[in-house]
């Protein structure tokens, strides 16, 4: 029997092992493909998500889910920086970072290595959703039998709204502006409607430019001046120098400072629309928002106690400008509209003064947040040792612009987020010693007693007494030299004696101090 033995040629060797290739390619890639999630659903506190027409997809047995409706289901606030493809979400004190198609993100400042990054896929967005739900503080399990992801959300959410009415949610952002000693703080309303309270100094002026031009901002439709000083009005000239100005608010105190005179001869000069504020009347920025003046009423006695007061509402959440409202104004406040003060946030009163922001006002106002304005190593000693520890006996987050920079305070009307300028993702914890560094953990920290807080004057290095309220490299030097000359102080208001501390700078520290 003959035997043929039939040799291949290359040719067909090559095509049968190319079509095998190609069975391969195609079977990992339909397996590394992102699969719709078939009837899937997610469900944050009882409620179902609708994602619309994107569904959730499966990549590597994971679910990824749309990013924006996810995130507003779980009520934070939402970031986007296109030229890095970065994602940044927050919500109350937690904060996310991921950029698309990074294996790694970043919750509150640490690194957490993600089973599957976020990717966009038809143009869209997905993020994975169990990291998104744990990462923001929630509860996320899966329900097999449902085929669903069930999300208990710790979110406050005052009021839920119905799927319809999600939809028309716009976030209010509330931007206060690090202009050093001063106040400027930049309101953008759910429809883009904008709002300017006071530009810090004329140094400050062309930061906030700078500032709302970097945000896309062309005109700004309300102008408030909350009284005449420079620290509140000095940029203003900036302002009107760069961009269309629709209307200004003016406390109408009567004041000669030339900074003030440039200010209403530039209002008419532009013939910019030109009204006094007075309490009782209403700002109409946007439908959605009530914007009420609380202060003055009739013209008080100084420009701070005169300063334009507003409360801004969106739905829940509710914000209190106070410009330098001292305790004269607070107190007229307290019988006028006592019951009005309630707010969310509160920016406090005069840089953190010990003349303002009384318990009597704090105890109405209630607030969960406050700010305060103030520069780093001001010569004011703002904010008194006497406010933080008022802030902080009625349990009120804290943010300062010379501690975390630029403050942001975003709302949807039933939830708020606080965005800082520098990472730090806490609130400071107010307490009596002055800050050095931020705290993280609240819930873990023990106060310390009054007298382990003190500073001990006599014994005081040149670094440590830089940490009394007013105290700067010259003056700690100047203590020093006097404790060289005259010898130990025999009590804290000796203090007074040593060149550039005045009663004001001493009234600022004594209760940091002591000669014990």
């Amino acid at each position: 029997m003959v035997v043929y033995r039939r040799t291949l040629s290359k040719e067909v060797v090559f095509m049968r092992s190319y079509r095998w290739f190609l069975v391969v390619m195609l079977a990992v890639f339909l397996f590394a493909t992102p699969s719709m999630a078939s009837g899937i659903s997610v469900i944050v506190n009882d409620s179902q998500v609708d994602f619309g027409d994107v569904p959730p997809q499966i990549v590597d047995n994971r679910t990824l889910v749309p990013l924006r409706a996810t995130f507003e289901a779980l009520g934070a606030s939402l970031e986007w920086i296109g030229e890095e493809q970065k994602v940044i979400a927050f919500r109350g004190n937690n904060q996310i970072e991921l950029v698309i198609g990074a294996n790694r993100a970043f919750v509150n400042g640490n690194t957490v290595k993600l089973d599957v990054p976020a990717k966009i896929i038809n143009g869209r967005t997905l993020v994975p959703l169990r990291f998104i739900g744990e990462a923001l503080g929630d509860d996320v399990r899966w329900d097999g039998q449902k085929r669903a992801a069930i999300i208990t959300s710790k979110a406050v959410f005052i009021e839920a709204p119905s799927s319809g009415e999600k939809d028309k949610l716009k976030d209010m952002t509330v931007h206060f502006i690090d202009v050093g000693q001063g106040d400027s703080i930049f309101v953008i309303s759910p429809n883009g409607a904008t709002m300017l309270i006071d530009t810090g100094t004329q140094t400050a002026g062309q930061k906030v430019v700078s500032y709302l031009k970097k945000a896309g901002i062309t005109s700004i439709d309300k102008i408030v001046a909350t009284h005449p000083h420079a620290d509140h009005i000095g940029g203003m000239q900036a302002i009107f120098d760069n961009f269309e100005v629709k209307k200004v608010y003016d406390s109408g105190f009567p004041h000669t400072s030339q900074t003030y005179e440039n200010f209403l001869i530039t209002v008419d000069e532009k013939n910019i629309p030109f009204e006094i504020a007075h309490r009782g009347n209403k700002i109409n920025l946007d439908p959605d928002l009530d914007i009420m003046i609380l202060h003055p009423g009739t013209t008080m006695g100084d420009a701070n106690n005169n300063s334009i007061v507003l409360k801004v509402t969106y739905g829940q959440v509710s914000y209190l400008f106070t410009g330098d409202a001292e305790k004269e104004a607070e107190e007229i406040m307290l019988e006028y509209v006592g019951n009005q003060l309630n707010s969310t946030v509160l920016k406090v009163g005069h840089h953190g003064s010990s003349t303002s922001t009384t318990k009597l006002f704090l105890d109405a106002v209630k607030p969960k947040v406050a700010v305060i304005q103030v520069g780093e190593g001001n010569s004011y000693g703002h904010p008194t040792n006497e406010v933080l520890n008022r802030l902080y006996n009625a349990s009120v987050n804290v943010f300062r612009n010379d501690i975390h920079g630029t403050v942001v305070i975003a709302t949807n009307g039933q939830t708020y987020s606080v965005k800082t300028e520098k990472q730090i993702t806490q609130p400071v914890l107010p307490v009596q010693a002055p800050i050095a560094q931020p705290i993280i953990n609240t819930d873990s920290v023990s106060v310390p007693s009054t007298q382990e807080r003190l500073i001990n004057i006599n014994t005081a290095d040149y670094e440590l007494l830089q940490k009394i309220t007013g105290v700067g490299p010259a003056i700690a030097k100047n203590i020093i030299d006097y404790r060289e000359k005259h010898g130990a102080f025999t009590s804290i208001e000796q203090i007074k004696r040593v060149s550039g501390i005045g009663d004001a700078r001493f009234e600022a520290m004594k209760h940091q101090i002591t000669v014990n």
